[in-house]
């Protein structure tokens, strides 16, 4: 009984014990995870406010490089303001320096007038002396001969008439002189004015086409693994692809404006969309081949709009929208046309003569080189066909007839068409032979390999030292593809004039696809 008392309030105390210990742990605990906590929201805090100051930082720099950029574009336009003042400055001397001549020019117009006024008082005193002198002959040849009043009054007409006729012969050629030296120098001046007022044609690059990547690593997926993304897409789209160490550029080169334009539009539309792979390459092209259309029509709307022509057909809108990709005589068509018409509305200005119609016949005469035909028909000839089917007038239709030999007008509107297509065609700095016989020689090749069965396309390709000819897999089986690449290698040898070496390359690819759906 003893040992039950003492024992229970043992087990009592030390069960309060026990209970006091594990209370004062777990409040230990509960203070500790407070003080860890406390300090985890310190560092957070310390790590916020430091990322805080980092983009603080990040922003000011961008905003210090956004405003040197800007200062470099001012500067840059202040600099190109500076240039046009100066040239302003420079053409305002120059008319200064004319406006002074024509004055000098008019004084001695003047002093000349004035000197023929003298001269004609002269004459007319003159005359009357002659004319006194005149009564006396005849008094003396009536004494003498003994002619009759009549008489010597019909041989004096005689006389007189011989002499005014030999006097105004004098005069006429006199006047036809003069009339033809003002005319030349009149012509001259509307000639120089109209060119003055044109802006200097520098005829950009006909072969290359360039391409902006937006990063050095946009080349590698461009080539792709082994050169297969590069490869695909040259036979696709028949471009050279040049790749060089012109940081985040890319240069297209083909003879064929259109063919290059489709495969730049082609290009970019995979730099943006960034997948490239060979089916992507031929799913874009496609794609760009349908969109082309349009964008040659925009061409057409936008070079009209600026010529100030609102009211011209749909397909005639076309046809000069297509003009942009192809070259003649080592100029861009368009350009050329363009700046044959605004030479032409100056002229026309200068002469009072109908610029409506000078401008819509300078952007038209060249038509006919563009649309297909098969006949032998001059381009010319062409173009004023086309222009008077798709509702022209006749003004405009005789003025581009004219610049053909056996289509002579005599509006002065189409003298004016003819002058300023000379004017246009003499733009400096374009090598005109040798650009107009390198696009001969590429187009021959390529129409040449077209006419061999089974050919499907055929592009020349590396300035023509390669030809890239792909068949129809449909008619033609791979051992005619051998003999196709010998047969049209030796076509070459017989018919072509060339340097060097011509690589002519056969591809035949068969593709199939399948839906799982």
């Amino acid at each position: 009984m003893k040992f039950l008392v003492i024992a229970l309030p043992a087990f009592l105390l030390g069960l309060g014990l026990y209970y006091l210990i594990t209370f004062l742990q777990r409040r230990q605990g509960i203070h500790k995870a407070g003080q860890e906590a406390k300090n985890i929201l310190s560092r957070a805090e310390r790590a916020a406010e430091k990322r805080l100051a980092d983009a603080e930082v990040e922003v000011a720099e961008k905003i210090i490089s956004a405003e040197q950029a800007q200062q470099k574009q001012w500067a840059e336009k202040q600099r190109v303001l500076r240039q046009t003042e100066s040239e302003l400055l420079a053409r305002e001397n120059r008319l200064h320096n004319e406006m002074a001549q024509f004055e000098k020019r008019r004084k001695e117009l003047e002093k000349r007038e004035q000197k023929l006024q003298q001269r004609e008082a002269i004459v007319d005193k003159e005359k009357k002396e002659v004319e006194g002198s005149l009564k006396q002959q005849r008094l003396k040849l009536e004494e003498i001969a003994g002619l009759t009043t009549l008489e010597a009054k019909a041989e004096l007409m005689r006389q007189l008439e011989y002499d005014a006729r030999k006097e105004a012969t004098r005069i006429i050629k006199k006047i036809e002189v003069n009339a033809r030296e003002r005319a030349k120098n009149l012509a001259r001046i509307i000639t120089t004015q109209a060119i003055e007022k044109m802006a200097p044609f520098y005829p950009r690059a006909a072969t290359v086409s360039l391409v902006n990547l937006p990063n050095e690593e946009m080349k590698g997926r461009i080539i792709g693994r082994e050169g297969r993304n590069i490869r695909s897409f040259e036979r696709v789209t028949g471009v050279d692809v040049i790749v060089d160490d012109t940081p985040e550029t890319i240069l297209l080169a083909c003879h064929n404006p259109q063919r290059r334009e489709l495969a730049k539009l082609t290009l970019e539309m995979l730099v943006e969309d960034g997948r490239i792979h060979p089916a992507r390459i031929e799913e874009f092209y496609q794609k760009c081949k349908e969109q082309f259309d349009a964008s040659i029509n925009e061409y057409g709307k936008e070079t009209l709009f600026q010529l100030g022509i609102l009211d011209m057909h749909e397909h005639l809108v076309y046809l000069v929208g297509r003009l942009r990709f192809r070259l003649m005589f080592g100029q861009n068509l368009l350009e050329h046309s363009v700046e044959t018409a605004k030479i032409a509305i100056s002229m026309a200005q200068a002469v009072d003569a109908n610029v409506e119609v000078v401008k819509r016949a300078g952007i038209l005469h060249e038509i006919g080189q563009i649309e297909e035909h098969v006949d032998d028909t001059h381009p010319m000839v062409l173009s004023s066909q086309i222009a008077k089917r798709f509702g022209e007038s006749p003004a405009v239709v005789a003025c581009i007839a004219h610049l053909h030999p056996d289509s002579p007008s005599s509006m002065p509107e189409a003298h004016i068409l003819e002058a300023a297509e000379g004017l246009a065609l003499m733009a400096p700095g374009v090598e005109k032979q040798g650009l107009e016989r390198y696009v001969e020689h590429m187009e021959s090749l390529e129409t040449m390999v077209r006419g061999f069965k089974g050919v499907k396309e055929a592009y020349a390709i590396k300035a023509g030292r390669e030809l890239l000819v792909l068949v129809d897999t449909e008619s033609v089986d791979d051992d005619y593809t051998v003999w196709l690449a010998k047969d049209i290698a030796e076509r070459i040898d017989r018919e072509v004039k060339f340097a060097g070496r011509i690589k002519v390359q056969v591809v035949r690819e068969a593709r199939h696809v399948g839906y799982a759906t």
